[in-house]
């Protein structure tokens, strides 16, 4: 599976917290902690844009390691 496109609106969801995972891949559970409380704070469009753009991005830059991909079909089957 690749990374499905930033257009996708499943990573709004995730990004806002509308939906939650239990992710495998510890950079991106990392990062998604951080996200969402930022979006919490402020859920501006321009935010969240931002905050889909850097959850997108480590996912594309780490597309073939084993945990991502776990994730990746957990949130986008």
């Amino acid at each position: 599976m690749g990374v499905p496109p930033k257009s996708d609106s499943r990573w709004t969801d995730i990004v806002t917290g509308k939906k939650a995972y239990t992710l495998k891949f510890l950079a991106a559970k990392i990062l998604l902690g951080r996200l969402v409380r930022s979006v919490g704070v402020d859920g501006s469009p321009g935010n969240v844009a931002k905050a889909v753009e850097e959850l997108h991005a480590i996912y594309v830059k780490n597309a073939d390691t084993p945990s991502a991909k776990e994730d990746l079909q957990l949130m986008f089957r």
